[in-house]
């Protein structure tokens, strides 16, 4: 159908409002002039307009212009776009087959039609268009004598919309219906904006409570591998997708800027076949503060903190850098960590110095550190009545991770080392580097049991008596303390290789 054409009477409605009951064309106009806006959940520039037409709701209101949303979308749907986009003007909604965007002509969202008193059109926009927009509010406000409040002044000025659904044929608009297609996680699966599980639609509000302020276009540079641009709006989404609160998006922003660290090369992480991803460490005041879990189950299921922290990082590698699975993410296997890895220390009950100390961070500052890791390794013992004995066992657990036989290692390994181990090593008043030397020492094999299968250069050059230790140099071990206070069990985390990849610590942005 044609649109209306100017001057003359608007086709009736009769819609189903949010507030309760249905509001027809008359009741629109009861009062004086209004406007009336198409619009629909699919559209960028709909939600856009919404928002930004959100500040003027009240002053149109106490001025006598009507004003009302036409959504061509569910009931709640409706409810839902509007409350996030802050829009407090009449709410209504259009089931299909949409005959009232139909009667009304309606080729593409939103689309702003004036209606006179007499329900007449008096003027027409289409898409977002703040000049043309600015001069339909003054035309409404002049019909009641009143001044026209401002509409914003930010970019983009005019932004085009999408087709609106009455425009769609009939196949398509069972598409649309179809089971699940107004059900947000549904919609989320398939925008292909998670990580195989459920996550939080990364709605205005909650992207905003998560920016809190910060300025959204700041970016933190590209994400490799696909070299999206990491904004700040893009990393608040990611970390809303994750299921994160609010206060922990310093540690989220550290985290992700860390992982761009060049040195840590995230890029080559994404693309291999190895099955790395990357571990957050936590360190400092911040970890107590917004409740990143150093205790029993850490490296479990069972804290948000940690689960939707590591969770963010990874979507923003996965979501803006492109590293999806199957995709520019060739991980033959991949590991359970690369959903999301990321842990504190137990400073409190450590007798040791805690990781970021060791990295020359003061104790007092919150720090993240990110590594590039391979999946924890159990290590049980029960039985070491000495620490030089539990110090062999933990190294030789070690021994296996990459490949049995590629010695050195040429990385990092990561121990997470729990609180009865600990004990033991703090009550013979052992350090850290003292325990790093004695495992590095115990680990050790002659050249030619390690000439089978997978193996380094150096391996193959020496001599067969030649005595090759498992890391180059004993601060390549990475010790970590946390975990359950009852039960003898540590872990070791082995490393990404081929990557050049180094640990990267940085501050995070945080105060009380």
């Amino acid at each position: 159908m044609a649109a209306p054409a100017p001057r003359t009477r608007a086709p009736s409605f009769a819609l189903p409002s949010t507030t309760g009951g249905s509001l027809g064309l008359d009741d629109l106009v009861a009062g004086g002039p209004a406007l009336l806006i198409f619009a629909s959940e699919e559209c960028p520039t709909c939600a856009l307009a919404l928002r930004r037409l959100a500040a003027i709701v009240a002053p149109l209101q106490a001025a006598g212009v009507g004003l009302a949303v036409v959504f061509e979308d569910p009931l709640d749907v409706a409810a839902r776009v509007a409350r996030d986009a802050r829009f407090k003007g009449t709410v209504l909604a259009e089931p299909a087959p949409y005959d009232t965007s139909r009667a009304y002509g309606l080729e593409s969202l939103p689309t702003t039609i004036l209606l006179d008193r007499d329900a007449a059109v008096a003027g027409t926009v289409v898409g977002w268009d703040a000049e043309a927009l600015s001069a339909l509010v003054g035309e409404a406000c002049a019909a009641v004598g009143a001044p026209a409040p401002a509409i914003t002044s930010e970019r983009p000025r005019k932004k085009p919309g999408c087709a609106a659904k009455s425009t769609y044929d009939d196949e398509m608009l069972a598409l649309i219906d179809r089971a699940g297609a107004a059900d947000e996680m549904e919609d989320m699966f398939e925008r292909g904006w998670t990580d195989g599980l459920p996550v939080v639609p990364p709605t205005r509000s909650r992207v905003d409570a998560m920016l809190a302020g910060r300025d959204p276009h700041e970016s933190l540079g590209e994400v490799p591998p696909g070299t999206g641009e990491a904004t700040l709006e893009r990393v608040a989404a990611c970390a809303v997708l994750a299921g994160c609160r609010p206060e922990y998006f310093p540690v989220v922003l550290a985290a992700v800027e860390a992982a761009l660290d060049p040195a840590f090369n995230v890029g080559g992480q994404a693309v291999t076949t190895q099955p790395a991803g990357q571990l957050v460490i936590v360190s400092g005041p911040v970890a107590a503060a917004i409740g990143v879990h150093s205790g029993m189950g850490v490296l479990g299921p069972g804290f948000r903190a940690n689960l939707t922290i590591g969770r963010a990082l990874r979507l923003v590698v996965t979501l803006t850098g492109g590293g999806a699975p199957g995709r520019l993410d060739r991980s033959t296997l991949g590991h359970p960590g690369k959903l999301g890895f990321c842990i504190a220390e137990n400073e409190d009950g450590s007798p040791w110095e805690p990781l970021h100390v060791e990295r020359g961070f003061a104790r007092d500052d919150s720090v993240v550190t990110v590594v590039g890791c391979d999946a924890p390794l159990s290590i049980s013992d029960h039985r070491a009545t000495t620490p030089a004995e539990l110090a062999e066992i933990l190294g030789w657990a070690g021994a296996a991770t990459w490949s049995p036989n590629w010695w050195p290692l040429g990385g990092t390994s990561v121990y997470v080392v729990c609180p009865e181990h600990q004990a033991m090593f703090g009550a013979a008043g052992w350090s850290k580097q003292r325990l790093r030397e004695a495992m590095f020492d115990a680990v050790r094999k002659p050249a030619r049991e390690l000439r089978r299968g997978e193996t380094t250069p150096q391996v193959h050059a020496a001599a067969p008596d030649d005595v090759i230790t498992k890391w180059d140099r004993p601060d390549d071990i990475v010790l970590l303390a946390a975990g359950g206070e009852a039960g003898r069990y540590s872990a070791v985390l082995g490393p990404c290789l081929g990557m050049n990849s180094q640990m990267v610590s940085l501050e995070v942005a945080w105060s009380t």
